[in-house]
């Protein structure tokens, strides 16, 4: 049984991130495609998020104007049926 446990390979180096980080950026190639991935992963996120706001600022306009063109339309009835039901009195509950 020991014999099987023995056969497992074990790990006793440490591994640095860092430097080995270093190394695979020592190459000008891969140091100016990381510098160009993460200039445009910010542009474009900055693009998007952009986007994002103004469609919100259009959206939120569009739905003041529904409810604004809404509450005109509505208003008169509203007040008709609030003075009527104020000269009536209370209606008796049936």
């Amino acid at each position: 049984m020991n014999q099987h446990i023995d056969a497992i390979p074990v790990l006793t180096d440490i591994v640095d991130d860092a430097v080995r980080g270093a190394a695979a950026t020592t190459d000008p190639t891969v140091a100016f495609l990381e510098a160009l991935e993460a200039h445009l992963t910010a542009t474009i996120h900055e693009h998007a998020d952009e986007l994002v706001h103004n469609a919100c600022r259009e959206m939120e306009a569009l739905l003041l104007e529904q409810v604004s063109d809404r509450l005109k339309a509505e208003l008169p009835s509203l007040v008709a049926r609030v003075i009527l039901e104020h000269f009536r009195g209370p209606q008796p509950a049936n």
